[in-house]
């Protein structure tokens, strides 16, 4: 999808900030459209098109000198037609954009010099523009305090792009934090978040999201840690971390355990110079080179209308392909109706369910490893570590596992891989197929094509 201008007089009106706030919502929303449209003091907007069923939001505001504008998202394309209003925190997002985006145009519209030759911002003021479109839609955001929220998620974005890239010691850095109003006790001493923290060069070494998050109060003062092996620490109520928090706090699972157990909004500088949102113990956006996206969202909310079972296949498919994306791993992950689905695509040979169907004293070795694999409760550590063997994952809708290391039978093409070849295949029997691949990227495919390249 795309965005479009026009105006209600007719005359559409020169506006570089606009323009480079709707493109970069689109990036944001994978399929997204957005429309601006101008008008003056007086004029007739005209009714909203469509009759609801599309997810959508709109917001009206400032334009540029003597307009006004109304600024609306509408998530369609073919990811729109699996997301519905269903999901809370993709919709929230959805409904926060619109207002960000006019809040953000008309903050860069009084920049002195900010068209180029070609009147567009320049590329520095377009990349600014995109950071402060997202921190506009964060402070808007139900775990943020209203105060200061914006400027605190502002100063500390501004930190972790600072920090990306670095090294210390020859470390890369990995940095986490997480900003919340959990604490309740004033503060032993002032020291100002991220200010304080430049100055203290190894800090980032200290708070490497990994093992440890810096906690952080609504006044930007760097308050205490909480570390990954003992949480309870801090948090005395707090369970212990899941297993795939702890055994793979690299991508950013142990940030989002603190949003989950702190509240707030947490931040994560991934080793993979990414640098990820969450709240609510989900991960919300994603910043990768100089660009946003709202894919983890988009791509939990998908799953889950897709399958229309329960949300723990889909969680357990979504969080296991955040964990192969962060660890550089290629992987096929799908989720099918029923074992029924599979007939004719993935051997006999490879069906962890049909374990118990073949003869023992005539097991092959591959067999025999079924029966050594605990996969009766599923979960995403587990998912994450058998989709790492060559060939395809695959559940069922209620996160059973059916097959794991499956060669999938697809016809060879000259014009893709053989992972794609697999999952586009796979894709005509499943619900819903996701291909990791080795550079972080995931692909959804249903019905033999391309629903949306989410990272990549």
């Amino acid at each position: 999808m795309s965005w479009q201008r026009s105006s209600v007089s007719g005359t559409v009106p020169a506006d570089p900030a606009g323009e480079a706030v709707a493109a970069a919502i689109v990036e944001i929303l994978e399929g997204a459209s957005v429309e601006v449209v101008y008008f003056r003091e007086g004029d007739s907007l005209p009714p909203p098109e469509g009759n609801g069923a599309v997810p959508a939001a709109t917001a009206t505001g400032e334009g540029p000198a003597g307009w006004q504008m109304a600024l609306t998202v509408t998530l369609g394309g073919p990811i729109g037609l699996l997301v519905r209003a269903g999901s809370p925190p993709l919709m929230e997002v959805l409904g926060a954009l619109p207002g960000a985006g006019v809040r953000t145009a008309a903050r860069y519209r009084a920049v002195p010099g900010a068209a180029g030759p070609e009147g567009r911002l320049t590329p520095a003021l377009g990349r600014a523009l995109r950071d402060t479109l997202v921190v506009e839609a964060l402070s808007r955001h139900h775990v943020c305090a209203p105060e200061r929220g914006a400027e605190l998620i502002g100063e500390a974005l501004e930190y972790l792009i600072e920090l990306n890239g670095t090294r210390v010691e020859a470390h890369d850095l990995t940095h986490g934090v997480v900003i919340t109003g959990a604490l309740a006790h004033p503060p032993r001493l002032r020291f100002a978040y991220p200010r304080d923290l430049r100055a203290a060069k190894r800090a980032p070494l200290l708070f490497d999201g990994e093992r440890s998050v810096l906690i952080v109060d609504w006044e930007g003062n760097a308050r205490t840690e909480l570390q990954r092996h003992r949480p309870h620490h801090l948090v005395p109520w707090a369970p212990p971390l899941p297993a795939e928090a702890a055994d793979f706090a690299d991508s950013g699972s142990l940030v989002a355990e603190a949003t989950r157990s702190l509240g707030g909004i947490g931040f994560f500088l991934r080793g993979d110079r990414t640098i990820w949102v969450f709240a609510d113990g989900e991960p919300l956006l994603m910043r990768r080179g100089e660009h946003w996206s709202a894919f983890p969202l988009e791509l939990a909310a998908a799953i889950a209308s897709a399958i229309e079972g329960t949300d723990k296949a889909a969680d357990i498919a979504v969080d296991a392909a955040f964990i192969i994306s962060a660890q550089r791993h290629g992987a096929i992950l799908a989720i099918v109706d029923g074992p029924h689905r599979l007939e004719g695509i993935v051997p006999h040979k490879d069906r962890y369910d049909l374990r118990d169907e073949f003869d023992p004293m005539g097991m092959r070795a591959e067999t025999k490893l079924h029966h050594l694999i605990d996969a009766a409760e599923l979960d995403a550590q587990t998912l994450a570590r058998l989709a790492a063997l060559d060939g395809a994952t695959i559940l069922d809708r209620d996160a059973n596992l059916l097959a794991y290391g499956a060669v999938v039978t697809s016809a060879a093409s000259e014009h893709e891989g053989a992972r794609t070849a697999a999952a586009k295949t796979l894709s005509l029997a499943a619900e819903i197929v996701l291909k990791v691949s080795a550079d972080g990227g995931i692909i959804v495919f249903r019905d033999g094509r391309v629903v949306a390249t989410l990272l990549g």
